[in-house]
């Protein structure tokens, strides 16, 4: 009568044990999350200095507890060496626990990781990454494969292929999938050559304000494939394929729309930027700075004034002085600096902040925008 007894006060322990087990899988499941979510905090400078080495920390203990956002994002950062020293093997490490878990998204983030290694094995795995994200439903993924079937990279050359692969994006309107899809048709790859299909899948992407598609469907204006010869409408999409590469770039300098808008006259508020206020510092050195007359003994001064604004913490003049230092109008031109003040700016409040430092980072290495956020990171007003 004993083991009756026994066997099942072992099968309430059991289930006693498994129940813990669950919860405790439950409560790592959740710290994990936390910690991903203040790294994704530090990531996008929401609140806080934008700032990629505090945030791979908090990602790095979240994907250590299997948190598959963390992950993904650890991975890139070592790939691409931003808050962390660029280590390619750590970031297919982490790129790969992610992808394990079955997302799209980290399938193809890790597929574009081994693509651009560019080596026999790793285009293959790429292919099959690509594949598994397509399969779930990531139009981005199935056009990046395409291109490997069009150039024969990672698997065998097969166009047909890759049409197919691009149609159904194509057809809901996927901008790179459409200017691909015109290319096969105008080279008569896979498909019977159409100069016109090819002219008006380049013109739906030309649209979306895919630059290729724009040089694309100038080349068929210019030389009357598809369309009628237009010399005219060429130059001018050749120009529009231009004019949408300088969009991406830092615009013009940013004014406080809250502000009451000033005279060209500074004298009236030369005083009060004298005594220190950091308002009629910035609006005397908005005067000055687009003076289109100015000389740079005044563009230099407009700095000097942007720059103590933004010593105080008034985030329109430190997004400007970044500016300068990006353009190098009244300063020396520095990245580092430009980004420094951006990252400030951004976190202070500045609605267009991150949009901003978005259009720099492409100019600074991954070294140089670790430094900045670092500089960022120790700023005291």
């Amino acid at each position: 009568m004993i083991l009756p007894r026994l066997s099942a006060s072992l099968l309430v322990l059991s289930l006693a044990l498994s129940l813990a087990m669950d919860s405790l899988a439950a409560q790592t499941a959740d710290e994990a999350a936390a910690l991903a979510a203040q790294g994704d905090l530090y990531h996008a400078g929401e609140g806080v200095p934008r700032n990629f080495a505090s945030a791979a920390g908090f990602y790095e203990q979240a994907a250590k507890a299997g948190n598959a956002h963390a992950q993904n994002q650890l991975g890139r950062y070592y790939y691409e060496g931003l808050g962390v020293a660029q280590d390619r093997a750590q970031a297919l490490r982490w790129l790969r626990a992610a992808a394990d878990q079955g997302a799209p998204q980290h399938l193809f983030d890790l597929a574009v990781a081994l693509e651009e290694s560019g080596t026999p094995d790793d285009l293959a795995a790429a292919a099959k990454a690509y594949a598994s994200a397509a399969e779930l439903g990531l139009a981005e993924a199935a056009v990046s494969l395409g291109l490997l079937y069009q150039d024969g990279r990672g698997v065998e050359q097969d166009y047909g292929r890759a049409r197919d692969l691009y149609t159904g994006p194509a057809q809901a309107g996927h901008a790179r999938a459409q200017n691909n899809l015109g290319l096969l048709y105008v080279r008569g790859n896979g498909v019977a050559q159409d100069y016109e299909l090819a002219s008006q899948l380049f013109a739906a992407a030309a649209e979306q304000g895919l630059t290729q598609a724009m040089t694309n469907l100038g080349v068929m204006y210019e030389n009357g494939f598809g369309v009628e010869q237009d010399d005219a409408r060429a130059a001018q999409l050749y120009r529009m394929a231009g004019q949408q590469g300088a969009a991406n770039q830092p615009g013009g300098l940013i004014y406080d729309t809250r502000l009451k808008p000033v005279a060209p006259e500074p004298a009236a508020i030369e005083a009060q930027a004298s005594a220190g206020d950091p308002l009629a510092q910035f609006q005397l050195a908005w005067i000055l700075a687009t003076d289109p007359n100015a000389d740079h003994a005044a563009v230099a001064r407009a700095a000097q004034l942007f720059r103590a604004a933004a010593q105080s913490g008034y985030p329109p003049a430190m997004a400007n002085l970044g500016l300068m230092y990006f353009e190098g109008r009244g300063v020396y031109q520095d990245y580092v600096l430009s980004l420094k003040w951006i990252t400030l700016a951004s976190a202070a409040g500045l609605p267009d902040g991150a949009a901003l430092s978005a259009r720099v980072m492409p100019y600074l290495t991954p070294g140089q925008v670790n430094e900045a956020q670092s500089m960022a990171e120790n700023f005291n007003p």
